[in-house]
């Protein structure tokens, strides 16, 4: 759980860590651009619950290598700029991969109050779906 009331910079979430080492280039895209700190907090609960599941301590490293990215559907035309809502997904880097069991595929999801945001994170078989790239 991540809680973000009171706050108003994306930099209070994560203290002492540096945003471009927790968060990558494509998250701080996707949370920026006029997005609420609502974004920027639910991606964290997301890292973190990926490495609470893998048994790995949340430090800015390992937070870096669990990209929270929004997994487009076919209504929006597999469109990296549509700005409806998509259940997440995460892409992990190459040292969080060699934590996770072979041939599963972490999944996660977000609930967000006016104030916190939870994530769960659970480990599953592939399924076709996960093919595809996220965009």
């Amino acid at each position: 759980m991540v809680g973000f009331a009171g706050l108003s910079r994306p930099q209070e979430l994560v203290g002492d860590m540096r945003l471009d080492e927790v968060y990558t280039p494509a998250e701080r895209l996707r949370s920026g651009g006029g997005r609420s700190l609502q974004h920027w907090a639910g991606r964290l609960a997301g890292k973190y619950a990926v490495l609470r599941l893998l048994g790995i301590p949340p430090t800015a490293e390992h937070l870096g290598q669990a990209e929270v990215l929004p997994r487009p559907t076919v209504n929006c035309e597999r469109s990296a700029a549509c700005h409806h809502g998509h259940p997440p997904t995460v892409r992990l880097g190459a040292k969080l991969r060699a934590a996770a069991e072979p041939g599963q595929q972490i999944r996660i999801s977000l609930s967000h109050t006016s104030g916190q945001v939870l994530a769960v994170a659970v480990a599953s078989w592939r399924l076709p779906e996960d093919e595809t790239e996220v965009g």
